[in-house]
This record gives structure tokens, sequence and C-alpha cells, in this order.
């Protein structure tokens, strides 16, 4: 886990939104959320670029609504530069974010565009 990851996870994470990150039924969702968007950024896909999703995303935030945290009508699989563009973190925050970049090979599906 990186420093910017513990930092928050400590100083500014609800204690119970930590504990729902952490739990099986997070973990189910989200690998569901994963499969259905073949592992790949959703926003990306709309600029016609491939990229592996890094993160599930809450469409409606876990803290504003907690009933829809599990609902996959409300995950999307995205990437880290999309889910910081919107989240709004800035530059600095996110050069805390790995910079290994991830490649997929694929050949274009005609239907997809």
């Amino acid at each position: 886990m990186s420093e910017s990851n513990r930092y928050y996870n400590k100083h500014k994470r609800n204690r119970e939104r930590q504990l729902f990150y952490q739990s099986t039924a997070w973990a189910n969702a989200r690998e569901l959320a994963l499969k259905r968007d073949n592992y790949l950024c959703v926003e990306c896909l709309k600029e016609k670029k491939i990229r592996k999703a890094d993160v599930v995303h809450h469409h409606i935030e876990v803290k504003d609504d907690f009933t829809k945290a599990l609902e996959l009508d409300n995950l999307s699989s995205i990437c880290h530069m999309h889910h910081n563009k919107i989240h709004g973190q800035s530059k600095k925050e996110q050069t805390n974010i790995s910079s290994k970049i991830d490649v997929v090979v694929s050949k274009q599906n005609k239907e997809m565009f």
C-alpha cells in the first residue's frame, strides 16, 4: 500500500467505510463489476482507448447512500486517471500513484465502435 493510501486510510477515511471496503461482500461486488466490464476502464473505452481498470467506482458514493454500495448498476470499472478526474485530485496527489503502465493488446472489435 502506498504512503498516500496509508495516510488517507488513517486520517481521512471513515472507519465504518474502511471496514466496508475490507469486507467479503465488497470484494465480491468489486470482482463482479470488473468481470462485467472485462477488467477494462469503461471511461477509456468511451474515448476509444483500451486501459486496464484499477478501481471500481461508486457513481453514488457510499457516504451518500450506503444502500447502493453493492448495487452493480452503481459501479463502474475505471483506471486511476479517470478516478482522479472524477474526484478532482490535483496533479501533485496523482503523482503518488504508481507510474507503471499496463498495456493491453487486442484486435479491434468493429461492433464496439
